[in-house]
């Protein structure tokens, strides 16, 4: 039996969980509910992927990160 095998028969068994397991408290964020499309080019779409990459991130996660920046600055400068 494959260790795979041996852990959902573990899990369906009711023993999921072990008296050392640690609890751990998540935040959960509101979820995102819109979408948006945006038209690039081939080039830019490249540059956008290439710097969220070299970020560890997402392109899409780093133009919401980039679209929710100039917002805040928006807010903060009272425009």
């Amino acid at each position: 039996m494959s260790d795979l095998a041996k852990e959902i028969q573990r899990i369906e068994q009711g023993d999921a969980w072990d008296e050392g397991d640690e609890v751990v408290r998540v935040e959960v964020k509101k979820p995102l509910d819109k979408v948006i499309p945006i038209r690039l080019s081939a080039e830019k779409w490249e540059e956008l992927r290439k710097e969220a990459r070299e970020l560890g991130i997402g392109p899409t996660t780093l133009a919401r990160m980039w679209i929710l920046a100039r917002l805040r600055q928006k807010t903060k400068a009272g425009v």
